[in-house]
């Protein structure tokens, strides 16, 4: 019994933990470099044989282009029209769903924009949108969904989103301006409508004047007069609200100031001031969704 004990004192004495930490060590490398070898050999088999089916691979698969060629080629007239008839069916509503998700994600961005509207001193926004539009004057004017009983009066301003800067910053600008209102709608005249007239300011140029609804009807700019002599403004020129009409808050954007081709100085006619043409940011005839600034009264 003394024998075997000290026998397995002997055995436990052999192999300390020092070396059996030494021996996993080894193992695991061994086992590492035989994982490592064998990727290895795989990768260099999976080319090798890819280059080696390749013409084969490639063979068959003409083999089958030709077939179908050729059995395209026997097909009569009536049956590739057919064919094709579909074909351009098929496309057709792909090109019908794409545009209904641009529409929607277009809707998406027009809503998130106005939502994070935030009051204005005594303004504060009253959201709506386009209910109708008369076909003759799509782009002069709509009604909205949102009347009296919301607090819209006629000339408060109307707002809706849009892109600034280089095309990636969300915005709102002004649209048009409120003409008329029932209990539960309000009309609309937009920046384009004849109608239109609203007081505004160049803060670049330090200079006012009142912007009026485009020329004719199938103009897109509006007309900015009335401008100082002194203060003629350049080409991209941003056009903002301000607070002479008392109806809107100030320092909304409007549009961009355009080519000068309005009316320029002429001392000959005795001209007094200066007028030019501003683009608005956003298409009044593309407009779903807006806001009104609507004054609180105390």
């Amino acid at each position: 019994m003394a024998f075997k004990k000290s026998n397995q004192l002997r055995d436990q004495a052999r192999y300390s933990p020092l070396q059996l930490l030494a021996w996993g060590a080894g193992l695991t490398l061994v086992f590492l470099i035989l994982f490592g070898i064998y990727s290895t050999l795989r990768r260099t088999a999976t080319r090798v044989s890819a280059d080696f089916y390749f013409p084969f691979l490639k063979a068959a698969r003409m083999a089958e282009n030709a077939v179908a060629d050729q059995a395209l080629v026997l097909q009569d007239k009536n049956t590739l029209a057919k064919a094709l008839q579909k074909l351009m069916k098929e496309n057709a509503m792909l090109a019908a769903e794409r545009t209904v998700v641009m529409d929607l994600k277009k809707e998406n961005a027009q809503l998130r924009s106005l939502i994070g509207l935030e009051r204005k001193g005594v303004f504060k926004p009253v959201f709506a949108e386009v209910l109708s539009r008369d076909p003759m004057t799509w782009q002069e004017q709509f009604t909205i969904d949102k009347g009296s009983d919301d607090g819209i009066e006629p000339g408060n301003p109307v707002v809706t989103s849009t892109l600034m800067g280089d095309g990636t910053v969300p915005a709102v600008a002004v649209i048009g301006k409120i003409s008329s209102v029932s209990r539960h709608t309000a009309h609309v005249c937009t920046i384009l409508s004849q109608d239109f007239k609203m007081s505004v300011s160049l803060p670049e140029s330090k200079s006012s004047g009142i912007l009026e609804g485009a020329r004719n009807a199938s103009d897109m700019y509006s007309s900015l007069k009335f401008l100082p002599l002194n203060a003629v403004p350049s080409e991209g020129q941003l056009v903002y609200t301000n607070a002479f009409s008392g109806n809107s808050p100030p320092g909304l954007p409007v549009g961009v100031v355009v080519a000068h081709t309005g009316i320029a100085p002429s001392s000959s006619r005795n001209q007094v001031y200066f007028e030019t043409d501003v683009r608005p940011f956003e298409s009044p005839a593309e407009v779903r969704f807006v806001a009104v600034y609507v004054k609180e009264k105390k």
